[in-house]
């Protein structure tokens, strides 16, 4: 199955807007959703731009979760989580009466909403109106191929995969990070190409812009890196530690790296901190820092003060598929980037002109593509060609025009224009 070219396409003229619409379409977002996850917060806010009203019903239970991996190792506190998120969803549907959801054109429902998509898909239907579903990820490629906290083949798993599978079909037009990851989900759903649309994760321009970093600020933030006073190459990595990161690569990579030529901070927590901790504490590693995860507002800082920034190495299904956050916002802040290669990464950097790819889960390749970048001329123009890039292919307008069209689309289908 392929993407239909005109969902793919990106504009490549930064200053190129969405084309005026009569009358914006009303949209409520309502659901289970992360309000402040960067790539929900992002789509609603191009909403907005574009001139769309936004009604946000929200209710907080996954979000209220301190380890959101801990249900799904036993049955018992999968159900118990379960009865919570079925409660949260009762109480949805009682708010999504017949008069609010009249007073709106389109539903939508962000990361994560698999039980919203499955449940309002039928207040949609019945309603006679679109339903925008934005996953991000699937709940088969986190917990079953990612992070292997459910067993493949196990009944969990085929819940899962069910479960992934009817709230996909349940929505009018499913928005996808990139093609690749829309490719995989019409193979889980059997949809075809024309529901699905592609819309870049992208980043927060107005926090991720190297101007709003100041040369104080950049100079403080230096100073945390271990060895700082040798001037080595400084190597920066943010996240929170899951498989699709690779962590245990990048320590791999620092420990084929001596003290003089890089130093290295790893900043976040998660699934597999401890052991990439461990990596390190084994070989001793001085020119490696761990530091707990900082707020969104500091990373910019940190992105600025660092002279490389690591996307992802993991080798997952799941890594090949997408360009996470911390990839846009190296971009839109024109930092030298070092990530894994792969089909989604190739349909939006180049090697070695707007970034160093490397394969997965390669310590060695990676060593040595840090250590190429120990040339600050061949940082600069990756730095600059990586902003540019961001600009022409993930920036607001951008994603701006993108959605505009997943909207408009899923308007026409519900109105009978391209068929449901």
């Amino acid at each position: 199955m392929t993407v239909q070219p005109a969902l793919v396409h990106s504009v490549t003229h930064r200053d190129r807007q969405p084309a005026a619409w009569s009358t914006p379409p009303r949209l409520l977002a309502i659901g289970t959703y992360f309000r402040d996850y960067p790539s929900n917060a992002l789509l609603l806010a191009a909403a907005r731009a574009l001139g769309c009203s936004v009604t946000e019903v929200t209710t907080s239970v996954l979000a209220q979760l301190t380890d959101r991996l801990s249900p799904f190792h036993n049955l018992l506190s999968l159900g118990s989580l379960g009865l919570r998120v079925a409660c949260a969803e009762a109480r949805l549907l009682w708010r999504a009466s017949r008069r609010l959801v009249a007073a709106h054109d389109v539903l939508f429902i962000g990361y994560p909403g698999q039980l919203d998509a499955l449940l309002l898909g039928r207040v949609a239907r019945a309603s006679s109106k679109p339903l925008v579903y934005a996953p991000l990820v699937t709940l088969t490629e986190t917990l079953v191929e990612d992070r292997a906290v459910v067993p493949p083949n196990s009944p969990r798993a085929r819940l899962l995969r069910w479960l992934d599978r009817a709230a996909l079909r349940a929505a009018t037009v499913v928005i996808a990070d990139t093609a690749e990851h829309a490719r995989a989900m019409q193979a889980l759903s059997g949809l075809p190409p024309s529901r699905f649309a592609i819309v870049p994760v992208g980043a927060d321009e107005a926090l991720f812009d190297p101007e709003r970093v100041s040369p104080a600020q950049r100079a403080a933030y230096r100073r945390q890196w271990p060895n700082a006073d040798a001037e080595p190459l400084r190597v920066l990595f943010y996240g929170s530690f899951i498989p699709l990161h690779g962590t245990a690569t990048i320590v791999q990579a620092i420990a084929q790296l001596s003290a003089s030529e890089v130093s290295c901070v790893m900043i976040g927590a998660g699934q597999c901190w401890e052991q990439a901790y461990n990596l390190a504490a084994d070989a001793a590693l001085r020119h490696l820092r761990f530091r707990p995860p900082v707020p969104a507002n500091e990373l910019p800082r940190w992105i600025a003060a660092a002279d490389v920034v690591l996307g992802i190495f993991g080798d997952t299904a799941k890594a090949a598929q997408v360009v996470p956050n911390k990839v846009y916002q190296a971009m839109a802040m024109g930092a030298a980037l070092v990530t894994r290669e792969s089909p989604a990464v190739r349909s939006l950097l180049q090697q070695d002109r707007t970034a160093v790819l490397v394969p997965p889960a390669d310590p060695a390749a990676l060593a040595a593509a840090i250590r190429r970048l120990r040339d600050p001329a061949f940082r600069a123009r990756l730095g600059a060609a990586a902003r540019e890039t961001f600009l022409q292919q993930a920036s607001a307008p951008v994603r701006q025009r993108l959605l505009q069209q997943a909207l408009e689309m899923a308007c026409a289908r519900v109105r009978g224009d391209g068929g449901r």
